[in-house]
């Protein structure tokens, strides 16, 4: 990624989503239509909501949140506030809904790894750099309200 496309993920794109999303239902972000959501977390340390633009890849019978941090050394901070608190709300494709979140490991891991990097293959380039650090992938599955 080039210096100014890092930029703009980091600086422009998440305010400019959190305005854009809730006006489109879910559909509309920096990164086009049906690529970018939002994701309500607890915060694991302050207990407060967290909001968060993050690519969601649909899978199986929920998404998958891909904690890469665009290949930087550490993990990030809306990774922890699901470990802490998996319940969260997601903004997808329609409406917010009440989703769980759940850390995927072994086999699991490795098959949404494969999907993950077939709809980005950046995420391939995130892995590497942010060696020795394993990206953490959770599968957020629609709960009941």
């Amino acid at each position: 990624m080039s210096p100014v496309g890092m930029q703009f993920l980091l600086h422009i794109a998440p305010p400019l989503d959190k305005a854009v999303i809730p006006r489109t239902k879910g559909r509309l972000s920096s990164a086009g239509i049906d690529k970018v959501g939002l994701v309500t977390t607890t915060g694991a340390k302050s207990g407060q909501p967290r909001t968060h633009p993050l690519a969601l890849i649909e899978h199986g019978d929920g998404l998958l949140a891909i904690g890469s941090n665009y290949g930087r050394p550490h993990h990030p901070a809306w990774s922890a506030n699901l470990l802490a608190h998996p319940e969260c709300t997601v903004e997808f494709k329609g409406p917010p809904k009440r989703h769980r979140a759940e850390l995927l490991s072994g086999d699991e891991r490795a098959a949404a790894w494969a999907d993950a990097v077939d709809f980005y293959a950046g995420y391939e380039n995130y892995r590497v750099n942010c060696a020795p650090r394993e990206i953490r992938i959770f599968r957020l599955r629609p709960s009941q309200p």
